[in-house]
């Protein structure tokens, strides 16, 4: 990142798991557009090859999906998994 800091990063972070979205895929651009009008002015100095490298942490991370469609990068965000534990006190609360 361009500023180095943690907190950034974190923010950066939170910032996207707000943003992205569970049932549309969204091209860097359309998510750099839909970031917060708010976030982005505590953060003036963020840069799209922030928002790549974090992007590329949370696809590592595996809480997002990456697709390629014609040379174009697609992020959609994954539901968290359930334990198989979780899944079995569930099946028998029904």
């Amino acid at each position: 990142m361009s500023t180095d800091l943690p907190s950034t990063k974190s923010a950066l972070f939170e910032e996207l798991e707000r943003t992205l979205s569970y049932f549309e895929p969204m091209s860097l651009e359309l998510i750099y557009l839909d970031l917060d009008a708010a976030f982005l002015k505590l953060h003036p100095s963020l840069t799209i090859e922030d928002l790549s490298e974090t992007l590329q942490e949370m696809k590592d991370q595996k809480k997002i999906k990456e697709n390629i469609v014609k040379e174009h990068k697609y992020y959609l965000k994954l539901y968290p998994k359930r334990s198989f534990l979780t899944k079995l006190i569930s099946y028998f609360k029904r």
